[in-house]
């Protein structure tokens, strides 16, 4: 099965906290759109979430993250803004290419200010990423390392170390959209900077992954707090017809 256009929004929540976080509750959403754009795919990502703390006030904290890949894995443009309550805290925009398929290239930021990064050999782009991630784990793999660069920040490519778990089926999920008929992985992403030395990840992710890339749940977890997502609706996209 194919990756299947298609657009999912789901509620986000705070799901863990460490002491001293100073989160009191964290509410909102997130949506998710990927798009065949015919010569790529188009991945539009937007996340608002209202943080309140522990010693009183709160913040809307918004993501807007768009990227196009081309087909063949080689190629990607990405712009991300990051907003306080409305204030633009980070505005990173660039472009990527890749020599060839394994094989290293380089990154070239316009935003926040001109920066050019080399990628190393093996990196990919993140569609790519994701059509090899569930391809292990259609073929029965357990795990599965590779170097992403996605573009999310200036710090450059990141180790993306993947555990995949035994697929199971939700009887009830296909009554949200047939989009959820098949079974799905469960699976959790540990992203390392490969600019740090530091053994620990900067974030994880944990995911339910059905073969058609549509995500059930996720939960993000960052050093001090995690958020979880849980999928309120998911349609699929038009179909383009590409010549």
């Amino acid at each position: 099965m194919d990756m299947a256009p298609h657009r999912a929004v789901y509620a986000m929540g705070l799901s863990s906290i460490k002491p001293g976080a100073g989160i009191a509750a964290a509410t909102g959403t997130m949506s998710y759109e990927f798009d065949d754009s015919c010569d790529g795919w188009v991945v539009e990502n937007r996340i608002a979430i209202n943080y309140a703390y522990t010693e009183g006030g709160q913040v809307l904290s918004t993501t807007d993250f768009i990227t196009w890949e081309s087909k063949d894995g080689l190629h990607y443009k990405f712009r991300m803004r990051n907003t306080r309550d409305g204030q633009v805290t980070e505005d990173v925009e660039g472009s990527a290419e890749l020599k060839g398929k394994g094989q290293g290239g380089v990154a070239r930021f316009t935003r926040p200010e001109p920066l050019t990064v080399p990628l190393p050999k093996g990196t990919m782009f993140p569609t790519e990423h994701t059509f090899r991630l569930l391809d292990a784990a259609k073929s029965g793999g357990h795990s599965f390392w590779r170097v992403v660069f996605d573009g999310s920040g200036t710090e450059g490519p990141y180790e993306v170390n993947a555990l995949i778990g035994v697929p199971s089926r939700n009887l009830g999920a296909v009554e949200v959209s047939p989009l959820l008929a098949s079974e799905s992985w469960p699976m959790r992403l540990a992203f390392y900077p490969v600019s740090s030395p530091d053994p620990l990840p900067n974030f994880e992710m944990a995911l339910a992954y059905h073969p058609n890339g549509v995500t059930q749940s996720i939960v993000q977890s960052f050093r001090n707090f995690s958020l979880s997502g849980k999928l309120q609706s998911v349609e699929a996209l038009p179909v383009k017809r590409c010549h």
